[in-house]
């Protein structure tokens, strides 16, 4: 992996013109990835393609560089980057570089290699949102592998109700976990997570196949109108990336850098979202409540990511923090990311509980049967939700967070024997994007092609 201070530099892999001008392919099938789960939820379907022998580039817009986010991961599913745009901060810069670089890339390899682009695009990212604009500008539609995803949130009025009336001694957990089940207390008005709720919003128009993970989404795409016969119910990646993660699970060294935690009782924390961990209110409730937990001889394992790193420092945290890891040596851990996807499911694996604000992290404790706490006010997972197996924890009150935690620790109704996400995911989406390709010659149409309508067209006065 190519990595460079020279920011107007994008890199290419050595032989790779050589390699399209020979290959014998009409279709190039483009796998975007920026982000570590990017990167394990895309794994399954470059191996799919590849073990079809279809052309298969992947471009790494180089969002998350570093070894513990990105390149051993991409050593650990055996992907060789093609491409690396080598974007950089600040945001907007990265989205306009996203479609700028993509853009030529994408023009160089239609125009002069004859190739017609298919761009896989993955749920809400950055990547995806901008990708799918340099694709769409140039008349190809994308692949969205997880499409249309919401943040369901319950209502105003459910949490005024729920805070005004909470009590530390008295919460009713049993009557609050059977709300959460009620689809009529959800909206759909969220902007949270921020700023993916807009990215996965603005990807839509310009999808061809939606990747459906779950029948939810699919439903609720089809009230927006969107075309039935491009929404496919495929389930997710991220149980086929599992299913690769587990056989390397005996080679996992999580347990060394964590052996506080083995065998023990844990639970596993991370705490990354913009709006968690740049809000000083927020992110001291959830700072709190994990300090409740560790003092009351909870075993946490707290993994540091960059984001809750910023806020620990910014809010004169680090010393604290210190102090409980020296103080609390039995039940504490805290320290850097799993470089290894199989290493997270080992550990999560063997969790009593995950606890997070991440959405790809409620999928993985769905897929091995660990409760989840998702600590934000809504889920974009809300499949697993209103499957009794995550919960969720809003950041307003430490207190209310603890008795959560505590609660789901215990209670061996959230554990189900099956997940949610199905099996041979990445096989069912390459099947579709080929059917259509054979069928239709292309994704990208216009209405007079979408529609069937060339036979009728009569210029004749």
């Amino acid at each position: 992996m190519i990595n460079s201070k020279d920011e107007n530099i994008v890199f290419i892999r050595p032989n790779f013109w050589f390699d399209i001008e020979n290959s014998n392919k009409k279709y190039a099938h483009i796998i975007m990835i920026a982000t570590k789960p990017d990167i394990i939820k895309q794994a399954p379907l470059y191996i799919e393609l590849k073990k079809r022998w279809e052309l298969v580039i992947l471009v790494h817009t180089w969002q998350h560089y570093d070894y513990n986010l990105s390149v051993w991961v991409l050593t650990e599913f055996w992907m060789e980057v093609d491409i690396n745009l080598n974007i950089f901060w600040p945001i907007h810069k990265k989205f306009s570089l996203v479609i700028e670089r993509l853009w030529d890339f994408l023009v160089e390899l239609s125009n002069n290699y004859k190739k017609i682009p298919v761009p896989y695009v993955h749920w809400d990212t950055l990547t995806a949102t901008t990708a799918d604009k340099a694709a769409f500008l140039n008349k190809f539609a994308v692949v969205h592998v997880e499409a249309w995803i919401r943040t369901f949130t319950p209502s105003r009025d459910f949490y005024h109700n729920l805070f005004s009336s909470y009590n530390e001694w008295n919460f009713k957990w049993e009557k609050y976990y059977k709300q959460l089940q009620e689809f009529d207390i959800y909206e759909t008005w969220s902007i949270e997570p921020y700023p993916e709720q807009f990215d996965t919003r603005w990807i839509e128009a310009s999808t061809w196949l939606f990747a459906v993970p779950v029948e939810l989404y699919s439903k609720t795409l089809k009230k927006e109108w969107f075309p039935k016969e491009h929404i496919k119910i495929v389930w997710n990646t991220i149980a086929d990336a599992i299913e690769i993660s587990k056989l390397k699970i005996d080679k996992s060294k999580a347990f060394e850098i964590y052996p506080n935690m083995k065998w023990k009782p844990f639970i596993f924390i991370t705490i990354h979202r913009r709006e968690n961990t740049e809000k000083k209110e927020r992110f001291l409730v959830i700072y709190n409540a994990i300090k409740k937990l560790i003092q009351d001889w909870v075993y946490v394992c707290f993994l540091w990511l960059y984001a809750s790193e910023f806020a620990i420092d910014n809010y004169w945290l680090r010393e604290d923090i210190e102090s409980l890891k020296e103080k609390y040596k039995e039940n504490f851990a805290y320290g850097p990311a799993l470089a290894h996807h199989a290493e997270v499911i080992d550990m999560i694996s063997q969790a009593w509980a995950v606890v997070t604000d991440s959405w790809s992290m409620q999928e993985e404790a769905n897929i091995v049967h660990v409760p989840c706490v998702t600590i934000r006010f809504g889920s974009d997972r809300t499949e697993t939700i209103l499957d009794w197996t995550n919960i969720i924890a809003p950041p307003v009150n430490s207190k209310l967070i603890v008795d959560i935690v505590k609660w789901a620790i215990s209670n061996k109704s959230m554990i189900k024997s099956e997940h949610l996400y199905g099996r041979n995911v990445s096989k069912k989406i390459v099947d579709e994007v080929l059917d259509m390709l054979k069928k239709d010659g292309k994704l990208f149409k216009f209405d007079d092609e979408r529609l069937w309508l060339e036979k009728y067209f009569d210029w004749k006065i």
